[in-house]
C-alpha cells in the first residue's frame, strides 16, 4: 500500500481542506474540501507547486512571512507552525487562511508533507469589525475627554490602566485593587465605593459623580460610569469604565444657576409683571407681580396656563402676533385684557423680547407688562370731556356770533365792520372743528388752510386757489392764528387782490425751517395792480402783530404790484428739517 493510499483516510476524516505536496512542494493530492475553498479542481492541481497556486503574485500582496512558508523554489520550508495570510483563489479573488505544514514519512517510501488549510475569513473580518470598534469608541472617549478604564469581575482594578495612570499620576502598583481611591477625594471615597460595590454586586451600570486629585494636584468633578461585560455563562468577564471631566460643565451649570436666581430675585422685586418662556412658547416663570396682579396661585399661570386669564376677544390676536414675532424670533408688543379675580378685566400693555443664547439658539421670551387699567379709564375720561368742553366751545361760538347779529345792528355799525367779526369768528369755528377732530393734538396745515379759505373758493375754477406744501402738524395755538391769517389774506383777496377778478389766482405753499419751524408763503397774481397802503388797517395790524406769538415768528406782508405776498412763520411740531415728506397738492373745494 502506497503512502497515498495510507493516507486517504486522514484526508477524507479531516476538517480542514488537506493538500499533499512532495518535498519540492509540487501538489499531488488535493482533497474536496480544498478545491471548495481554492475553487481548483483536483486534477488542475496535479503536478504544480502551491507555492504557485496559493502565494500572490504581486508585489505588497503577500509578504515576508508569507514567502517565508516555501523556498524561493517553491519548497515547502516552514513546518509545525500556524501562520496566517491571504492565498490566492482559482477565480482570482483572495482569501484569508491559516495553513500548518506537517512532514510525514513511512519506512521504505518517498517522504511527503502535508498541508492543512482553514478558512479563516470570518474570523479576520470579525477581528477587523473589532479593531474599528475599539478605535471608534476611543475616539469617542477622546471626544468627550474621557479616561477608559477596566476593572476584573470582583470590581478591583488591575493591568495596565495608562488612561488612568495620565490623569492620576498613579503607577500600577499605586492604583490596583482600590488604591485608586487614594486619588478620590476623601469627602467622596466612602459614598463611592459603597455605590461601586453595591452596583459591582448586582451586576448593574454604574454611574456616579466624585472628585479626583489631577496629576498637577488639582481636584476635578469627574462623571463615571461602568458597564459590566457578561459572558455566555451569564457571569461578569470585567467592568469597562468611564471617568469624564465635567469640571467645566459644573462651573458653568452654577453660574448659570446664580444668574436665573439673580433674575429671579430682581423680578419679583419689580412692581410690574415679568415673565420668561420656553422655546415652545409654555411660560416658565412668572414673577410675584404677575401673580398678585392675576390674584392667583404664580403655578396657575405657567405653561399654558395664563392664557385662561386672558379675554376671550384677545386670544386670536395675541397668538397671532406671537406667532409671527417668534419666525424672526423678534420682539413684540401688545394690548389685551386680563382677568383678575373677583375683581373683573384689567388692561395690560406687554412687551417681550427673545432670549437668545451664546450659540444663537432661541430659548424663548422674557417680557414685562404694564397695567394700562387706570390709564384707559383716565383717556375714556378725558375724551368724555373733551367732546364736552368742544360741545360747548362749539355752542360758545354760536352764541356769540348770534349776539354779534343782534347786537352789532345794521343802523348802529357799518355792514363792513360787522361783516368781517362773523366773519373771522366763522373762520376761528373752523379751525376749531379741525382740531376738534384731532383731539386738539394739533392739526395739519393743509387741512387748517383748507378750512379757511373754503368761503373764498370758486366751484367753477376750483384751481384758482392752490396749495401745496409736505404734511407737517402744527400745535393748536399755531392752528387758531393760522386759520385767522389765512382769513385775513383770504378776505384781502377778494376784496381787493387776486380773487377779485375772474382771472386772478392764490397760491400758498410751505417748507420746513428747521427742526420746529416751517415758513408758509402767500403769493397772489393775475389780480389788479396792487398799490402800498397809506395806513395800516385792522386785517394788517392783526397779521403783524397780534399773531405773531401763536403763529411762533412775525408774519411780514409784501405789497407788490404784481400781487401780494406773505410770508408767516409756524411752530411746527417735531418736524424733522431733512425730510420735506410727500408734497400734496390740494385746491380747496
Amino acid at each position: 500500500m502506497s503512502d497515498l493510499e495510507r493516507l486517504q483516510p486522514i484526508l477524507a476524516t479531516a476538517l480542514d481542506a488537506v493538500v499533499v505536496m512532495d518535498v519540492e512542494g509540487v501538489v499531488v493530492d488535493w482533497t474536496s474540501r480544498a478545491e471548495v475553498l481554492l475553487g481548483w479542481r483536483r486534477e488542475e492541481v496535479l503536478g504544480r507547486r502551491l507555492s504557485a497556486l496559493i502565494l500572490p503574485s504581486e508585489a505588497g500582496e503577500g509578504g515576508a512571512e508569507d514567502a517565508a512558508l516555501f523556498s524561493s523554489s517553491g519548497r515547502p520550508s516552514l513546518f509545525d507552525v500556524r501562520r496566517e495570510l491571504m492565498a490566492r483563489r482559482q477565480d482570482g479573488g483572495s482569501i484569508a487562511i491559516e495553513l500548518s505544514m506537517v512532514r510525514w514519512s513511512e519506512p521504505d517510501a518517498a517522504p511527503l508533507v502535508l498541508g492543512f488549510v482553514r478558512d479563516i475569513s470570518r474570523r479576520s473580518e470579525a477581528l477587523k469589525r473589532l479593531v474599528v470598534s475599539e478605535a471608534r469608541f476611543r475616539a469617542a472617549i477622546d471626544a468627550v475627554q474621557g479616561v477608559l478604564w477596566t476593572n476584573n469581575a470582583s470590581g478591583k482594578m488591575v493591568g495596565e490602566q495608562p488612561g488612568w495612570s495620565a490623569l492620576t499620576g498613579q503607577i500600577r502598583e499605586e492604583y490596583e485593587g482600590v488604591g485608586w481611591t487614594k486619588v478620590v477625594h476623601p469627602d467622596d471615597v466612602e459614598p463611592t465605593l459603597s455605590a461601586w460595590l453595591a452596583a459591582v454586586a448586582e451586576k448593574r451600570t454604574f454611574e456616579f459623580e466624585h472628585r479626583v486629585r489631577r496629576h498637577d494636584g488639582v481636584w476635578r468633578d469627574c462623571l463615571i460610569r461602568a458597564v459590566p461585560l457578561i459572558g455566555d455563562n451569564g457571569e461578569i468577564r470585567e467592568w469597562v469604565g468611564v471617568h469624564t471631566d465635567i469640571s467645566e460643565q459644573k462651573a458653568a451649570a452654577e453660574k448659570l444657576r446664580e444668574s436665573e436666581a439673580l433674575f429671579r430675585t430682581l423680578a419679583d422685586a419689580a412692581p410690574a409683571p415679568v415673565w420668561m418662556t420656553e422655546p415652545c412658547g409654555g411660560m416658565e416663570f412668572a414673577n410675584a407681580a404677575f401673580a398678585e396682579l392675576a390674584n392667583v396661585d404664580r403655578e396657575a399661570l405657567l405653561g399654558y396656563g395664563w392664557l385662561s386669564l386672558l379675554h376671550p376677544d384677545d386670544i386670536a390676536g395675541l397668538l397671532e402676533r406671537r406667532q409671527a414675532a417668534r419666525a424672526g424670533p423678534d420682539p413684540y408688543t401688545f394690548e389685551a385684557r386680563f382677568k383678575r379675580q373677583p375683581d373683573g378685566w384689567r388692561w395690560m400693555l406687554a412687551h417681550a423680547k427673545p432670549r437668545i443664547d451664546a450659540t444663537g439658539a432661541f430659548l424663548g421670551y422674557v417680557g414685562m407688562a404694564m397695567d394700562l387699567s387706570e390709564i384707559k379709564n383716565a383717556q375714556a375720561q378725558q375724551k368724555l370731556l373733551i367732546n364736552e368742553l368742544n360741545h360747548r366751545v362749539k355752542n360758545t361760538l354760536a352764541s356769540i356770533q348770534s349776539i354779534a347779529r343782534q347786537t352789532l345792528r345794521a343802523d348802529e355799525v357799518s355792514p363792513r365792520a360787522r361783516d368781517q367779526f362773523i366773519d373771522r369768528l366763522m373762520a376761528m369755528s373752523a379751525a376749531h372743528n379741525v382740531l376738534t377732530n384731532e383731539r386738539w393734538s394739533g392739526a395739519v396745515i393743509d387741512d387748517i388752510l383748507r378750512e379757511a379759505l373754503r368761503p373764498f373758493c370758486d366751484d367753477r375754477d376750483p384751481e384758482r386757489i392752490t396749495i401745496t406744501g409736505p404734511s407737517v402738524r402744527v400745535e393748536p395755538g399755531a392752528a387758531l392764528a393760522l386759520a385767522l391769517a389765512a382769513h385775513e389774506l383770504g378776505t384781502n383777496a377778494a376784496k381787493y387782490g387776486a380773487l377779485s377778478t375772474p382771472h386772478g389766482r392764490v397760491t400758498v405753499a410751505w417748507s420746513l425751517r428747521g427742526e420746529n419751524h416751517a415758513l408758509v408763503h402767500w403769493s397772489e397774481s393775475g389780480g389788479p395792480e396792487v398799490q402800498a397802503p397809506t395806513r395800516r388797517g385792522f386785517g394788517a395790524r392783526l397779521l403783524e402783530r397780534g399773531l405773531a406769538t401763536d403763529l411762533g415768528g412775525k408774519p411780514e406782508l409784501l405789497f407788490k404790484p404784481e400781487g401780494v405776498e406773505a410770508q408767516l412763520p409756524v411752530r411746527v411740531v417735531r418736524a424733522d428739517p431733512n425730510d420735506q415728506g410727500p408734497e400734496q397738492v390740494v385746491s380747496p373745494p
